[in-house]
């Protein structure tokens, strides 16, 4: 029985002394300094040159197909919108319309009047004896749908519009003379300024505001609406003056709409007119259709325009609405390879908005892996977060080599180039 115990005795000692055969050795006056560092499994032992991790820090890549694509944000516009701005100082004569109504191209919108400075009166209606050039404006138009980096200064027109006869009928001038419409005939072209419209596949004829001056003597001017569309403001009262650079009336087709977004320059080589675009908006769960329909560079900044009119059909049929904030995506290349990784594999990133659909980001969205190499060294490599699925919880990301493998640690910056050790 003796031997027994002496045998069980030893046995202990023996399995004391191999445990601690196995304990990393101390450091050596002050040189090789050891940190360990917990991450969410095991510990991760950190020295000058290396770094020691256990398999549950390392994930070997899986991968999965995707389709390349580019977010696009905006605002719905009416393709078609136009302003119309005084370039003179003007007397409004006669309001045709109402805000809110809809009017045909050509209807008559306003007939106006310009006014003229003198010594004696800051600005008075011109009288018979007081004619002016036939070839001075009226109202400019300018529009409201362009961004501040592409919407050109407004300006008089150097040419001349179509000439109507003004309905004015039993009008009266400043000196009390009775204006009888049915005797105007002598008419004859009034520059109306600059016009300006959004749609480069318009015709000259609907970017040009119509105005006419019924005759040198009288100046009363007819404005017709230049395409078929709403009133959607109406400043212009009958009977008030207005001032130089004041609008008077906002006209818009709500029937064609379109956004725009705006990305980085770089992003131009993927993107062409013709591509299809789907999104959606915030306010509606219907998922619509687009097409790419335009691509303006700016500089500077260097941005990109990325116009996208709205696909017309029962989906959007009285759906879509102008100021709606939309979402969507378009997509480019060929289908691609990506590898899918966990949250704690990311750093330096904020995934905040892919935890909501699409679960992809809006612009390219970067982030920082470790990646061991095949020499066994870490490198803290920048990649691209292509998307999150909400079921696993895991992201896709492109970027990485199929023949790597990722480390899970989070491990300090000087970690760089240090060699992996597998305990």
């Amino acid at each position: 029985m003796t031997a027994s115990i002496y045998s069980r005795k030893s046995l202990y000692l023996l399995s004391a002394l191999l445990l601690a055969a196995c304990q990393p050795s101390p450091p050596e006056n002050g040189s090789g300094i050891t940190e360990v560092k917990t991450t969410a499994d095991s510990p991760v032992v950190i020295t000058s040159d290396s770094v020691t991790m256990t398999p549950e820090h390392i994930l070997s890549i899986k991968s999965s197909r995707y389709q390349p694509s580019l977010g696009l944000q905006g605002s719905i516009e009416p393709i078609k919108q136009t302003k119309l701005v005084t370039v003179h100082p003007t007397h409004i004569e006669k309001v045709f319309v109402s805000e809110g109504q809809w009017v045909e191209k050509g209807m008559p919108l306003l007939i106006v009047k310009r006014l003229v400075a003198d010594n004696n009166a800051t600005a008075k209606v011109e009288s018979p004896t007081q004619e002016s050039s036939a070839n001075e404006s009226l109202v400019t138009n300018s529009v409201t749908n362009m961004t501040p980096e592409n919407v050109p200064e407004t300006k008089e027109d150097s040419g001349s519009t179509e000439a109507t006869t003004s309905p004015a009928n039993n009008r009266t001038d400043t000196n009390g003379n009775n204006i009888d419409g049915d005797k105007i005939d002598n008419t004859e072209s009034l520059a109306a300024g600059d016009v300006t419209d959004s749609d480069d596949s318009a015709d000259a004829s609907d970017t040009k505001a119509k105005a006419q001056k019924t005759t040198a003597q009288y100046n009363l001017v007819t404005i017709t609406a230049s395409f078929s569309g709403r009133v959607e403001n109406l400043y212009a009262k009958a009977g008030e003056k207005a001032a130089a650079r004041t609008p008077l009336l906002k006209l818009s087709d709500e029937t064609k709409l379109h956004f725009m977004a705006t990305l980085p320059i770089q992003a131009k080589p993927q993107l062409s007119v013709g591509q299809t675009v789907n999104f959606t908006t915030e306010s509606l769960t219907d998922k619509f259709t687009g097409q790419v329909s335009k691509l303006v560079p700016t500089s500077p900044p260097k941005k990109l325009l990325v116009y996208v009119n709205v696909i017309e059909n029962e989906a959007s049929r009285n759906k879509l609405k102008p100021e709606m904030m939309v979402t969507g995506r378009v997509n480019y290349g060929q289908i691609d390879v990506g590898t899918i990784v966990p949250k704690r594999a990311l750093h330096d990133v904020n995934l905040t908005e892919l935890k909501k659909p699409p679960y992809m980001p809006l612009k390219p969205l970067t982030a920082n892996v470790w990646i061991i190499g095949q020499d066994q060294r870490l490198t803290r490599q920048p990649i691209e977060v292509v998307e999150y699925d909400p079921t696993t919880q895991q992201y896709l990301i492109a970027g990485v080599s199929n023949d790597s493998l990722i480390c899970l640690a989070d491990l300090p910056i000087d970690s760089q180039g240090k060699k992996v050790i597998v305990s």
